[in-house]
C-alpha cells in the first residue's frame, strides 16, 4: 500500500463540517478500518485520500508525496466500493489485473503483483 499520513484534513460541504481536523498516520503494510454509523464520513474520508474527492482544508501525503493535486489514478491506490464495481465477463484474475494494464505495467510484474493479491 503504502506510508500514508493526513496532517489537519478536513472537508466540508459549504458550512456543514464533515471532517473535523484529522492527523492519521498509517504506516506500510498496517492495516486502519473507520467505524461509524452511516453517514460519519467513513466513505468522504477514504475518496479524499483515493483524490476522489478534494480536501478542504490539510495535506495527505502518500510515500512523503504530497498528493492533493495529484490525480487518482496517479496516486497508487485502489478502493474497493461496497456494492461491487466488478466486470462480470472477465475472470477474478482479470478484475484483478485490469488497472494494471490500464497503467501500462509490463505483463511479468501484473502477473507476479495478482499472484501476491491471490495469495493474501
Amino acid at each position: 500500500m503504502g506510508h500514508i499520513v493526513l496532517k489537519n484534513v478536513t472537508k466540508s460541504f459549504e458550512n456543514l463540517e464533515v471532517i473535523p481536523p484529522l492527523n492519521l498516520t498509517i504506516d506500510d503494510g498496517e492495516f486502519a478500518v473507520f467505524v461509524g454509523p452511516s453517514g460519519c464520513g467513513k466513505s468522504t474520508l477514504l475518496r479524499m485520500i483515493a483524490g476522489l474527492e478534494e480536501v478542504t482544508s490539510g495535506e495527505i501525503e502518500i510515500n512523503g508525496e504530497e498528493v492533493s493535486d495529484v490525480p487518482p489514478s496517479k496516486r497508487g491506490l485502489a478502493m474497493v466500493f461496497q456494492s461491487y464495481a466488478l466486470y462480470p465477463h472477465m475472470s477474478v484474475r482479470k478484475n484483478i489485473a485490469f488497472p494494471l494494464r490500464m497503467e501500462g505495467i509490463a505483463q511479468s510484474e501484473i502477473d507476479a503483483k495478482v499472484e501476491v493479491a491471490a495469495k493474501s
